[in-house]
This record gives C-alpha cells, structure tokens and sequence, in this order.
C-alpha cells in the first residue's frame, strides 16, 4: 500500500523549463517528443522511496522507480518487476515473488533478489529515521534485527537469484499492497551499506537510481525537473514513445493560461471548478474526470493547545460549513455541457480511504452507519458543545476556561485557492459566533509541513490544513494517520483503545473480520475528531489536445499513464 501526503498545491513562483532543458519552451520542443507538466508546488528534492514526503516528489520516484506490483487503470495490482502475482504459504504468512530477468537499473546493474532484500531491510535498521518503517515492522526478525544484535533481517528472505520470500510474524490484511507496491532501490548504489549506518541513503535521496523508464536528467527545487528516457529501460512495442518529460513549477494564479498559451501541457490532478470550466470551454483542450482517493483535511492538534480537548475539536467541526464551502469552491459557474454533469467535491463523513472496496461508502456517505458520528453543520450545538465544556464567553466576546483563552491558531500555505473561500467561513463561523480567538499564520509549503511535524513546534498551532492521498484500495491508511508513535499521525492522537482496534484490522487475514473492525476503527474515529475530512476529491487532468491515450485513474496517474501516451 503506497500512502503518502500529498500536502498539495502551494503557490510557488513559475520560472521557464527552457532554462532546465535547453530547449524552446512550449509544449512539444523542437522534436514533437517533450511533455511539459505544470505543478504548482516546489519540490522537497527527497527523490527517495526511502524517505519521500510529498506526492510532487513522489511523481519523481514514480518516474524513476518501479515496484514489484503496481496498480493498472481498474485499481487492481499487476506484476511488473514481478513475473506474476505472489504465491503465499497455506497458513498466509509466507510471500514468495519472483522477478523478472534481464531488467536493469538505470546505472547499468542488473536488478536481482539482493536489490529487493536490501530496500527491506534498510527500513529496518535502527538507524533510519524515515515514515515507513510499517513496511517492514510486521516481518520476521524485525525486532531482533531493530533492536538487537541480527546482522539480517530474517523475514526478507533470498531464495535465489530472483526469488524472494517475505516471512510475516504477524499476518497483515495488506500484506501484498505493502510489499509489493514498494520501489526497489539499487543495491548496487548502495554496496557500501552496513547496518547503522542509513546516512548513506539520506545523503543520496536527490540522487535516484531505478529501473523505471526515465531518468532525472536536471533539477532545481522551485523551477523544474527534468527527465530523459531510462536507456537500460526495456519497452514494449509502442510505448513510452515521449522522450523527454518536464515538471515546471508554476503559479496557481497563471498555470491555466499556461496551459492555454501551451508552454504547459498538463495540469494533472485539477479541482479548481473555475479552471476545469474554463479549459472545458477551450477548443485546444480536453480532460480526464475519476474519483479520486484524496482528500482535502484539517488536522487538530491533540496533544497541546485548546484542541487537545476533544469538546473543542467537535464544537469546531460543528460549526465548519462544509457543504456551504464544498457548494461554494466546486461548483461550475461556467463550463461545458458534459463538465458540468460532474462534480469536484464532495463532503465525505470521516478522514478515511474514500476509494476502499470495503467500506469506501461509508466513507462518502453513500452508506449510513448509525453508530457514527456526523458533523453536519450546526452552529448550535457547537455552542453548546463548549458551554458544557466549560469553555465560555468573557466580557471580550472569547471564549475561555480555567484561564486560558481558546485560542486557535491555523497553519496552512499562502497561495492556496481554497483558503480564499475557506477563511471568511471560518473568521465568521469560529470567530465571530463562537467566539474561539482565531488566528491564521500562512507560510511556504515546506515551513508549514515543518511546523505541524515538528517536536519543538508543537506548542505553536492547533489547526492545520492539509491533503493526504490514500495509495491503495485498502483501508489501512487511518493506522497510519491514528495509531500512536506513528509518523504520518500528524495529530498526535493517542488513545490505546483506538490502537488495540487498529491491531485487530490490520493483523489478520481474515478480510470480513477486518472489515469489521475498520468499521469500528471507523466509528471511534468519528467520535475523537483528530481529523476532520472537508471534502473528497474528484480530479480532473487538463491537458492539450496534441496529447493523446492519455488514460488515467484513481490509482494510475499520469505517470503511470505515459505508458500509452504520445504527442502529436
């Protein structure tokens, strides 16, 4: 399972990808055969599988990297370094994979057992300081290894040259998304690797090595990066017939008329009801429309300020007008016939996996579950919420409790559209009627994210604004979003009922009974309120015309979709 943030769409200053490639700007260069891609945040330059936070990155390691299995056009995973699907042991605890021979890392090394053994056990050394350790904390060995004094990680097992076995010491109902959607990285870039000793692969992490069809040619975090065809990459007849791909950092204010003016291709992932609109009207222009599996989200504090105390967590989400923003914000005003037969947004009942094939319709509210909790807006009861909590309104007109004020301090990315439309609603709902102290601090992308995931910033904010992308069509994303000590539980939420529940889904192979239990996950989440979802996702990639089978999907983005695309 692939989750990741995608933190999305700050405004970033748009700089020329002819400066990049040395090439005419525009969209199809000077040989028919370079796809320029308008992103409209800057790139960490983390282009490690290792160690990625955010999804623009991840468009790189997509690029770069390629997996045992990855997820095709109907969400279903595929082999693809894997020669077919895994077999498992009787008992379930046992992945066997095979891999494809002849295939080569960009750096000329031949891709075997001993690249996917290392990519494992690298996550499990007591060393490394990335997000994905629940990758391989759930193998065999694991904790010896971790923790004690095993030179191997026992549950990655190398059979042959190209077999490898994943041992589990306690079952996972994701077990083969897990493992086999992660990139593999090269062994050989990393020969010198000894346990302890993961620096190597942090100070490599601008420097990727794959076996994916393109190469990282150029890059520079707030301008563009720039990719050129893997030539170690082996083909299928007919596809990846573009040569050379640019990601050009653009505006949010300008990246339509980018489009429009052609010195950008694509605008992948689009929600912006005014620019689907408008470049559904454009005659050079078409688009794709699909569910997504993201979501735009506020995370609460829950271990410092006043949202550490679930009443105000609730009062607030109660007075949060989401369908009034949703209605507001992605709604057509303009646009095509067909366009507006869709719809961009939608209010979804909790911060959970909306595309998951078990309970994605409880997710949307496509289907009730009574013992839920839904914040419909109600100003009222919001009020109310916080008087029987003791948190009342002083000659100021603010709200306070045992002498401290309620005060809500918002971090969020300067240059996001939403927030124009966000920010009144919430100035008027929480401000003004409900008498919280209010506060917004807007920054760069990148302070904000180190702001809410900091250890000696966590006093500094209570509210955050967000977007995480779910990676699969499981339901095991919320583990890492609620579950204490976890990375991406950017909360802080800790409450070892909730965890033992989250245990019970996970470790099993059973998919009714963990169903069963997300279901419960599920309706325990809604009470705490460490995240409240402002809306779901329906995405549109904005693209010109000259761009053809251009085919993408809630699990297959253009990335992965320049398999079949070309340019006329």
């Amino acid at each position: 399972m692939k989750t990741s943030h995608y933190l999305k769409k700050a405004g970033a200053v748009c700089m020329a990808a002819a400066m990049m490639t040395g090439c005419a700007s525009g969209s199809s260069g000077t040989n028919g055969k370079t796809l320029t891609v308008g992103l409209n945040t800057g790139f960490n330059g983390i282009f490690s599988p290792l160690y990625y936070q955010t999804v623009y990155d991840d468009y790189v390691i997509e690029m770069v990297y390629q997996s045992m299995l990855s997820y095709d056009r109907d969400n279903q995973l595929q082999p693809e370094l894997a020669t077919e699907q895994p077999t498992i042991s009787e008992d379930g605890s046992t992945l066997t994979f095979k891999l494809k021979k002849g295939v080569k890392f960009s750096d000329g090394s031949k891709l075997d057992a001993d690249d996917v053994v290392l990519t494992f056990t690298a996550m499990a050394d007591p060393s490394y300081t990335g997000r994905f350790s629940t990758y391989v904390d759930y193998l065999e060995g694991y904790k010896e290894y971790h923790e004690g004094d095993a030179e191997t990680l026992s549950g990655v097992e190398k059979i042959d040259d190209y077999t490898v076995a994943f041992h589990l010491a306690t079952p996972r109902i994701d077990a083969i998304s897990q493992v086999g959607t992660f990139p593999i990285i090269s062994n050989s870039q990393f020969k010198k690797y000894k346990k302890g000793d993961t620096k190597m692969f942090e100070d490599k992490a601008s420097e990727p090595i794959g076996t994916g069809p393109y190469v990282l040619k150029k890059f520079q975090k707030d301008s563009a990066a720039t990719f050129v065809k893997n030539d170690k990459f082996k083909a299928k007849d007919g596809e990846y017939q573009i040569d050379n791909v640019v990601m050009k950092i653009c505006d949010t204010s300008t990246e339509l008329q980018e489009l429009q003016k052609g010195t950008v291709d694509l605008l992948p992932q689009a929600d912006n009801a005014d620019k689907v609109g408008t470049a559904s009207l454009d005659k050079n222009l078409t688009y794709n429309n699909y569910a997504s599996s993201s979501m735009q989200y506020f995370i609460y504090n829950c271990e410092a300020g006043a949202t550490a105390d679930p009443a105000v967590r609730q009062a607030l989400t109660y007075a949060i007008d989401r369908q009034s923003f949703v209605d507001s914000y992605y709604s057509f005003s303009k646009g095509s016939k067909d366009v507006k037969k869709t719809q961009p947004g939608f209010v979804p009942v909790l911060m959970a996996n909306p595309i998951s094939s078990q309970l994605g319709d409880i997710v949307t509210g496509k289907e009730k579950d009574d013992n839920m909790t839904y914040y419909d807006y109600d100003i009222e009861k919001a009020k109310q919420i916080l008087d029987d909590a003791g948190w009342t309104v002083g000659s100021d007109g603010k709200r306070e409790k045992d002498g401290q004020k309620l005060t809500v301090r918002m971090v969020s990315t300067k240059g996001k559209d939403q927030l124009d439309t966000m920010l009144p609603m919430l100035e008027k709902a929480w401000g003004e009627e409900l008498g919280v102290d209010f506060k917004t601090n807007l920054s760069e992308f990148n302070t904000m994210v180190a702001t809410v995931q900091g250890d000696d910033t966590v006093n500094d904010w209570e509210v955050s604004y967000m977007g995480w992308q779910f990676g699969s069509g499981d339901d095991t994303g919320i583990n890492l979003l609620c579950q204490t000590g976890q990375t991406d539980n950017t909360a802080r939420l800790s409450d070892p009922d909730l965890d033992a529940l989250l245990d019970t889904a996970l470790h099993t192979t059973d998919q009714a009974a963990s169903t069963a239990a997300y279901k419960e996950v599920y309706e325990k989440v809604s009470a705490l309120c460490p995240y409240v979802a402002i809306n779901g996702l329906s995405y549109y990639d904005l693209y010109n015309k000259k761009i053809k089978n251009l085919d993408t999907a809630a699990l297959y983005d253009f990335v992965k979709a320049l398999d079949k695309a070309t340019i006329e």
